[in-house]
């Protein structure tokens, strides 16, 4: 019976915790403005660090995190590389 009630309290605080964020996000448009910055600061790096790799580091790093985006994006930037 203590562990539901426990349960209970839990799920109900971080309902509230979401509640609290989303309307923070809702109405905090300085908020929403760093957070748009700042993922597009981690995608241009990101986009930059793959620019960088050989194509053997992006093939091995595609393959150890199964992520085919990042071949995907090597390929994409040799083209534009040729203006292609």
């Amino acid at each position: 019976m203590k562990s539901r009630i426990i349960s209970a309290i839990i799920a109900g605080a971080a309902v509230a915790a979401g509640a609290f964020v989303g309307y923070k996000l809702a109405t905090d448009s300085e908020l929403r403005g760093r957070l748009t910055r700042s993922a597009k600061d981690v995608y241009q790096t990101s986009k930059k660090k793959v620019g960088d790799m050989t194509e053997d580091v992006a093939v091995r790093t595609a393959q150890m995190t199964k992520n085919p985006k990042i071949n995907q994006d090597w390929v994409k930037n040799q083209w534009e590389s040729i203006c292609y």
